[in-house]
């Protein structure tokens, strides 16, 4: 089983994810940080080398591998589930959608080095919110909210256990 994490940047994907795979005996894996393995250089390099669209072939390329996977949670990066690619391939994995509030995600981004956030202003970033939170929304099994990552990891944990 391969839990997908999905939400907007700041959301906490990473850090419930680390929770989340201690909790279950999982293996994590960040996608973004796979990535950065696998092209041998940061995110912000790869935009800046190769453009987004170059980005984007290696989220979907990144998701693929996997596919298969066993006991993996996996933190997806904010953009993946809007290519419908990537939609069709996250139908194989269970998908969390770690909803936080704008304000909250901006918080933890705004004095990042993220490319998106160093072209946009706060207003841009808001409405970037509010397009990708439409998709997150089709590609969730479940839907988790707030801040409290304890209660958070308690409730996806509870979920995937009914299900299994």
């Amino acid at each position: 089983m391969v839990i997908a994490l999905c939400g907007y940047m700041g959301s906490g994907k990473s850090t419930l994810g680390k929770m989340l795979a201690k909790k279950l005996a999982f293996d994590f894996v960040d996608l973004d940080g796979y990535i950065e393995e696998k092209e041998n250089m940061s995110i912000p390099q790869i935009f800046a080398n190769y453009g987004e669209a170059y980005f984007r072939q290696c989220e979907h390329s990144a998701l693929s591998s996997f596919l298969n996977a066993n006991n993996t949670v996996l933190s997806l990066g904010g953009g993946v589930p809007i290519a419908d690619e990537n939609k069709k391939l996250l139908k194989g994995m269970f998908v969390v959608y770690i909803d936080s509030s704008f304000e909250d995600c901006y918080k933890r981004i705004k004095t990042t080095d993220r490319p998106i956030v160093k072209q946009k202003n706060k207003s841009e970033l808001e409405k970037h919110y509010n397009d990708r939170v439409v998709h997150y929304k089709k590609v969730a099994n479940l839907t988790v909210y707030g801040n409290n990552l304890k209660k958070m990891t308690e409730q996806i944990v509870q979920f995937v256990k009914e299900k299994i």
